[in-house]
């Protein structure tokens, strides 16, 4: 073993037997460190191990969206995540043959979700505690096993293409898999649980991030109204996590505010907004019934969709804005060399889903542009997270 490599071993070894308590572990320290060990691993790794564990990979994702429909989960968490459970207790708890559970635990073991101790008894790992029903790390299990299907068929969808780069949102690989001409939202919509999941999911993005949109951009400054006008409307809002985290920073921030989405997405507000903050039904497409805001803010919504219907989208706002409103974009600038995993991995979903992709900064540039926008500024956070998240303030074109 070289040199080199005795060090690192070493360091890591330290490491793992004297760890940092999560809550004083720098997340910007912890990308870094992970991105040097992938790299190390990369270069390690024998090719046939390499071409195993990418071969394999997908079947943690379908044993983990198992062990959640048999209730292996919930099981530890009902028991407070303090007691281990040998099988006999698990299988008590949960659905399904014994044999089965028995086979999904071993995997499970395998991955470090679980961990066998005492030779007999199975304890969870943190992560474990959080796929659970109802938790968002859990509901996107179930939405990436439902993406699945689709990456399942992909090479089909473009096979019979030729392999032309998807561009139409009217054709996707999601459509192919599932035998339907509607796009996602038209599909989750007659799918509740699978539209829980997706809106639960859609909170999660805020976790890869250091820094939100309304630490870095001039709130006070530049969204200042009187009091009976509306100061932002969330287009594509979900469930409403922007502006109430908005209004909690800013609670004397006047104005209202105003996030709007589809009749599935804003059915399944379960808890009350706050006040000053209002939720509307609304189609993106359909001509803007909210005339003359401040601000109109999109976040992670764009990239959804191909230049035509995310152009079509910029028109039905800039119809609806007065001579002081403004744009405010918020969304993933994937990196224009070097991009990381998940951010191709995203753009893999975008293309997958919804003939889409996650845009360079000069592709944002380039699309507000055609859709009528002058860029004023791009507001970056200091401290970039898991993936960087960029807030485009625009105003129409004269």
């Amino acid at each position: 073993m070289s040199d080199s490599l005795s060090k690192a071993l070493s360091a890591v070894t330290e490491a793992l037997s004297n760890p940092p308590s999560p809550v004083n572990i720098n997340l910007g320290t912890a990308f870094q460190l992970l991105g040097a060990m992938d790299k190390l691993r990369v270069m390690l790794e024998p090719p046939n191990l390499a071409v195993l564990n990418l071969s394999l990979a997908p079947y943690a994702l379908s044993a983990t969206r198992v062990a959640q429909g048999m209730g292996v989960f919930n099981a530890f968490v009902r028991a407070n995540g303090t007691k281990d459970l040998t099988l006999e207790e698990l299988d008590a708890k949960t659905k399904g043959d014994r044999q089965l559970l028995f086979r999904i635990m071993r995997h499970l073991c395998a991955c470090d979700i679980f961990t066998l101790v005492e030779g007999t008894k199975y304890r969870p790992s943190q992560l474990a505690l959080q796929l659970a029903d109802g938790s968002p790390v859990g509901d996107c299990v179930k939405h990436f096993y439902l993406n699945m299907r689709v990456t399942s068929f992909l090479n089909e969808y473009l096979e019979e293409r030729n392999y032309a780069n998807p561009v139409d949102a009217t054709d996707t690989p999601f459509q192919y898999a599932h035998r339907t001409k509607e796009n996602p939202f038209e599909w989750l919509a007659r799918h509740p649980a699978d539209q829980a999941a997706f809106n639960s999911v859609m909170t999660m993005n805020r976790k890869l991030i250091e820094t939100e949109w309304y630490e870095t951009f001039p709130v006070e400054e530049k969204l200042q109204v009187s009091a009976d006008r509306t100061v932002l409307v969330d287009i594509g809002g979900g469930i409403g996590h922007d502006l109430s985290l908005l209004k909690q920073h800013f609670p004397q921030l006047p104005g209202k505010l105003v996030v709007q989405d589809l009749p599935g997405v804003i059915k399944d507000i379960r808890e009350p907004l706050p006040d000053g903050v209002e939720a509307v039904v609304y189609n993106m497409f359909d001509p803007q019934p909210l005339k003359g805001a401040k601000a109109y803010y999109l976040r992670t919504v764009l990239h959804d969709w191909p230049d035509k219907q995310a152009i079509e989208v910029l028109r039905r706002i800039r119809e609806a804005m007065v001579e002081d409103s403004i744009l405010l974009v918020n969304e993933l600038n994937m990196a224009g060399s070097n991009p990381s995993r998940i951010q191709t991995a995203i753009d893999q979903d975008m293309m997958e889903a919804f003939s889409s992709l996650e845009r360079t900064e000069e592709e944002w540039r380039a699309l507000l542009n055609k859709g009528g926008f002058d860029v004023v500024k791009v507001w970056k956070p200091a401290v970039k997270g898991m993936v960087e998240l960029a807030l485009y303030e625009a105003v129409p074109k004269p």
